[in-house]
């Protein structure tokens, strides 16, 4: 079963999501403490007991969750949604789709916590995020909130998302069955937890034609 991570660590970079599906560290980051944060205060308790659940998934990892304190913004344009429901997960057999929505609110919506705007519009790995809730979920429109910049912004699905959504869970597929991609060269090969591995897997011919 994919997960909706693996969808974003491919947009990334198809190696990601390779050595994601079958080698995880599990190693945090700050979206990993911005999204406790996050929902601890959507739940109406505090950055201490959003870091008891941060610290019990990564006991080593205070400098990630301080960092990620710092740096995020909590507006009050937050307070006119209302919620039903947090971490509510969903599962697609016909899609062999899985993962968790952050945030289920009153008016029918799914709300989810993102680190920093980049771009005046969603960024093309955004989209494919929310249309993969959107998937799994059935719910068609949502929000998103970037922590760092306390910007709320409005998504709705289109067909030319679905289906951007179907070619690359078609890849996935083939990833989860251990097709390795090429190799690519970037700048997030220099901080990638996975570069030595990456580095010591020789590419295929067939790795070509992905």
């Amino acid at each position: 079963m994919i997960k909706i991570g693996d969808i974003t660590s491919f947009i990334s970079c198809p190696r990601l999501a390779y050595f994601r599906m079958h080698h995880e560290k599990g190693v945090a980051n700050e979206y990993h403490a911005v999204r406790e944060i996050f929902l601890s205060l959507r739940k109406g308790y505090d950055y201490e007991w959003a870091y008891e659940r941060f610290s019990t998934l990564y006991p080593d990892s205070k400098e990630t969750f301080t960092l990620a304190a710092s740096k995020l913004r909590y507006s009050e344009e937050l307070e006119r949604i209302r919620p039903r429901a947090w971490e509510v997960y969903f599962e697609s057999e016909r899609l062999r789709l899985r993962g968790v929505v952050d945030e289920i609110t009153e008016n029918g919506r799914f709300l989810v916590v993102m680190l920093k705007k980049i771009s005046d519009k969603f960024t093309f790995k955004e989209r494919m995020r929310m249309t993969a809730i959107s998937a799994i979920s059935g719910i068609k429109e949502g929000y998103v909130y970037y922590a760092y910049d306390g910007v709320l912004a409005e998504f709705k699905e289109t067909r030319k998302d679905r289906y951007n959504l179907l070619r690359i869970l078609e890849k996935l597929r083939k990833i989860e069955k251990g097709f390795l991609p090429e190799r690519r060269e970037g700048k997030r090969c220099e901080i990638c937890e996975y570069s030595d591995e990456c580095n010591t897997k020789p590419e295929t011919f067939a790795s070509r034609f992905f």
